[in-house]
């Protein structure tokens, strides 16, 4: 009777713990262009979610994020500013100890070839595209997360490259880089480069994705089943005679 009492107090205390609903709280989406910080302020209260915020005409950014605290973040980037850029995405995630990732980003960058019928004499250009990995965010930077997306000049039309932390153009696979027991339950990117955007018409797109999980526990082989098995007839055993 014990032993059945105390199985049905352990499901009992596990389905109060699936039944309690998670506070996810706000995250932030920070654009640096030339020194010029903007912020925008994320309300993430729920497991899945997206956001978006900036104008091209207005800001000369515009982005996008998706996320699944389970965890991954999905984003994307346009601008059409010249110069030096830092934009940050982060999400909240779930705890757990997490041991793999996986982060890939890549660029489409557009060059007009002429402003009012006029050829124009300087293509766009932009320097590599740098993704860096912090989990959590901005406390613990993760190399094995880096992403760098060559440059290219003088871009004359439109050219897209890609690019993933293991240097295999955004394909895979995992990589270790812990495990990590997350006490601050976030995860997030870094991206820089610089661009040079000179004619009206001129912008570049980034994306990314950064996944991060955990393996799976090992399967018991046969003998440690065996084992669990008789285990629990010994146990049974004692409760019916306590019975």
């Amino acid at each position: 009777m014990k032993i059945t009492h105390l199985l049905a107090i352990g499901a009992m205390l596990a389905g109060s713990a699936m039944a309690t609903p998670l506070g996810y709280g706000s995250t932030n989406v920070t654009v640096n262009i030339n020194g010029v910080v903007t912020t925008t302020t994320i309300n993430q209260d729920t497991e899945f979610g997206s956001a978006e915020g900036g104008s091209l005409a207005a800001d000369g950014f515009k982005f996008h994020m998706n996320w699944d605290v389970d965890p991954t973040l999905s984003w994307s980037y346009t601008t059409n500013a010249s110069g030096p850029q830092t934009i940050s995405f982060s999400t909240n995630i779930v705890p757990d100890v997490y041991n793999k990732l996986f982060n890939s980003a890549g660029y489409t960058i557009t060059g007009v070839k002429s402003v009012s019928g006029i050829p124009v004499k300087t293509g766009a250009s932009v320097s590599d595209v740098v993704v860096k990995v912090y989990i959590p965010f901005m406390s613990t930077y993760v190399p094995a997360g880096d992403v760098t997306v060559g440059g290219v000049s003088g871009v004359k039309g439109t050219l897209t490259k890609s690019q993933d932390n293991t240097g295999n153009g955004g394909v895979g696979p995992y990589v270790p880089f812990g495990p990590t027991s997350l006490s601050d339950m976030t995860m997030g990117v870094e991206i820089s480069f610089n661009a040079q955007l000179l004619n009206v018409g001129d912008t570049i797109s980034l994306n990314g994705t950064l996944d991060i999980q955990k393996d799976a526990p090992p399967v018991p082989e046969p003998a440690t089943f065996g084992l669990i098995g008789a285990a629990l007839v010994v146990l049974g055993s004692i409760a019916r005679r306590r019975a």
